[in-house]
């Protein structure tokens, strides 16, 4: 019920802000506002202002602007009708909302800057790494990854997002190792779930316990969340990555490990068991991530707010020209239930979180409502594009060819992103 409460606040907002900008561009042009609604279906709640019917309803996944003389098929009868403004006009109507869902995201990353969040610290650093899983990937604890496939890394982050770009396919990275600059290519995995590009490496990590999984041979030996590591059978450990070394080369061999725990040492002795999934021995726990609290003054924050819109941006224009090309996965894409579920993960993870996450999804909705697809503005732009060159009105014919075959493409995505979501949730 919580996730559903703040699936609804996260897209009424979102929402309600994309119909403002339709509604004032066109007030502005004075064209009159019949209907304003926050929904779709039977309606809930509504009152008259400034001429407008205001509604809530039934159905929060959208909503509506509805303006006077808006069938291009009827003759505008009135000054104040959408059919009676010029083409520029009426692009600009259209453009208003997608505008006002970017510039949202804009502030909604802006203030997350400004009031604080937490990030992984390894996010912030270069990208060092710090446990190679497969011996395939001719990476080596301590390499530092300059550039992947052409394109810089400032960070772990930036290693991610373009791993995750390129699933299934050889990447180049130029890598610094001991003051030497190497070319290496390694192969990406695809995650089954999502479809995303995986590579088998890890940042470099304290050797802390942030996990132990349910009845893992860790539990039953008595490993605890926030144990550090200070040895394994006598041999120091300093890094997350000989944790994984050592146990991963047990052969099934009891270990000692000596831990401190709230100022005190204690030695547990854990036997690994052979785990299928990653074809090595492990013990069932899961490291600590050292979180660094990131606030700015508010103008740097604001500044900080237009380069993640920046590189949100970048990020979503590259992964539709994957998607179009073929080589981004279908099983990547997400709708409502998806959105749901991050949605609630956000609010459970702080006020910040959530905050960061509108920005990202009122990003995604500004975008997408620029696709040149029927129901959609970019739609409606496009067809005034094309009418303000030709400089008359489409023909009914060509209109209607447009819209089926918009429709039929918003089907297939629709019918994609409900299969996604229903997959994941079984998962």
């Amino acid at each position: 019920m919580q996730t559903l409460l703040y699936f609804i606040i996260a897209l009424g907002v979102l929402i309600f802000v994309h119909e403002l900008g339709h509604f004032l561009a066109a007030r502005f042009f004075k064209v009159k506002v019949e209907t304003f609604s926050i929904g779709f279906g039977p309606k809930l709640f509504k009152f008259n202002c400034l001429d407008t019917e205001f509604t809530i309803s039934l159905i929060p996944l959208g909503g509506y602007v509805k303006m006077s003389g808006e069938n291009p098929d009827e003759p505008a009868k009135n000054p104040y009708d959408f059919y009676a403004k010029p083409p520029w006009q009426r692009i600009i109507i259209a453009l208003a909302g997608p505008i006002m869902n970017l510039v949202l995201a804009i502030a909604f990353f802006a203030f997350t800057f400004s009031i604080g969040r937490y990030v992984p610290t390894y996010q912030l650093e270069m990208a060092k790494v710090g446990t190679v899983l497969s011996e395939k990937i001719p990476l080596k604890p301590g390499d530092v990854i300059i550039s992947a496939g052409g394109e810089p890394v400032k960070n772990w982050k930036d290693f991610t997002q373009i791993v995750a770009l390129n699933p299934n396919k050889d990447l180049l990275l130029k890598v610094k190792r001991n003051g030497e600059v190497l070319d290496l290519k390694v192969h990406t995995g695809v995650e089954e779930k999502n479809g995303i590009g995986t590579l088998d490496v890890v940042p470099a990590i304290k050797p802390i316990i942030g996990k132990v999984v349910s009845g893992s041979p860790a539990e039953k030996a008595g490993l605890k969340p926030g144990d550090i590591i200070l040895s394994i059978n006598g041999k120091d450990i300093v890094s997350w990555e000989q944790v994984v070394k050592i146990i991963g080369k047990s052969d099934g061999k009891p270990l000692k490990i000596l831990v401190l725990r709230k100022d005190k040492r204690v030695v547990v002795s854990v036997t690994p068991q052979f785990n299928d999934k990653f074809k090595r021995y492990t013990i069932g726990i899961v490291p600590k991530m050292d979180m660094t609290f990131v606030k700015y003054p508010f103008i740097e924050a604001i500044k900080k707010g237009v380069e993640e819109f920046k590189a949100e941006t970048s990020l979503f224009f590259a992964f539709l020209y994957k998607l179009i090309t073929g080589q981004a996965s279908m099983k990547s894409l997400g709708g409502p239930i998806m959105i749901a579920e991050v949605a609630g993960k956000a609010a459970e993870a702080g006020m910040s979180n959530f905050l960061y996450f509108m920005g990202f999804i009122s990003l995604q909705l500004g975008y997408f409502n620029l696709l040149p697809l029927p129901v959609l503005d970019g739609g409606l732009i496009l067809m005034f594009l094309i009418e303000m060159i030709r400089r008359r009105p489409l023909s009914m014919e060509f209109r209607e060819r447009f819209q089926q075959v918009g429709f039929a493409i918003l089907a297939f995505l629709m019918i994609i992103v409900f299969y996604n979501d229903i997959m994941r949730l079984l998962n």
